[in-house]
């Protein structure tokens, strides 16, 4: 994609120096004219991070860890709410030299399309993603509603998030119960849905595969490449 350039203001007209009136009869001139006042502007920036994926979840659901599972980027990981303040990308890089970007959103809480928690500060972000990781939690009884509370936040905020590619990120399978729970969150969704486990590295592989498969699917250029390897 092509930058795109953005006039905020016009400037005014310059004014003439001293050089200008310069000749073989005035070899120092002292004369100058004034140029003319340019526009004056306003504006609120906003800054939005670009990645090709973005994770979406609610607080500890181990988006950092996976994070640093599959990139160099090292976000801070704890076991208290809104660990990450602020959104981190990490690269994935494959044998083909291809990369792709993942960003680790801060996370989600009920009533963040009313700018509770960190609100609009990560909500905007997500905007900029191709397509989305959603990451829930497999120690909680009911994974599913995660997902539910997730997609209704965004649809508050931007109905046309619902309409990107997803996939489900099931992590935590190295828990006790996460099987049975992945086996429910299955029936409860007609989403495709990856189980991981972040601090093991269960199946992060399988997800790092389906993460090149959404990108070419999405990028017309890469459409007929088929044959890839991480690392």
């Amino acid at each position: 994609m092509l930058p795109r350039q953005f006039i905020a203001a016009h400037g005014g007209a310059g004014g003439k120096g001293n050089r200008f009136f310069l000749s073989n009869e005035n070899r120092a001139p002292m004369e100058a004219t004034p140029g003319e006042s340019g526009e004056e502007r306003s504006l609120q920036l906003e800054m939005k991070s670009m990645a090709h994926a973005g994770m979406v979840g609610f607080p500890n659901a181990g988006k950092s860890s996976l994070l640093r599972l599959f990139s160099n980027a090292r976000p801070a990981v704890a076991s208290y709410p809104f660990t990450t303040l602020n959104p981190h990308v990490g690269v994935i890089n494959y044998r083909d030299y291809e990369q792709i970007s993942v960003a680790d959103i801060p996370g989600i809480i009920e009533g963040a399309h009313q700018n509770r928690g960190l609100g609009f500060a990560f909500l905007r972000h997500i905007q900029r993603c191709l397509f989305l990781l959603y990451v829930l939690d497999l120690s909680q009884p009911e994974p599913w509603t995660q997902f539910h509370s997730l997609q209704y936040e965004l649809r508050q905020f931007d109905e046309s998030l619902l309409h990107r590619p997803h996939i489900i990120v099931a992590n935590k399978i190295d828990l006790p119960q996460a099987r049975e729970a992945l086996q429910l969150l299955r029936q409860k969704t007609q989403s495709k849905v990856i189980a991981v486990s972040a601090l093991t590295g269960e199946n992060a592989e399988e997800l790092i595969m389906h993460l090149r498969e959404l990108y070419d699917e999405h990028q017309p250029s890469q459409q007929n490449r088929k044959t890839y390897s991480y690392w």
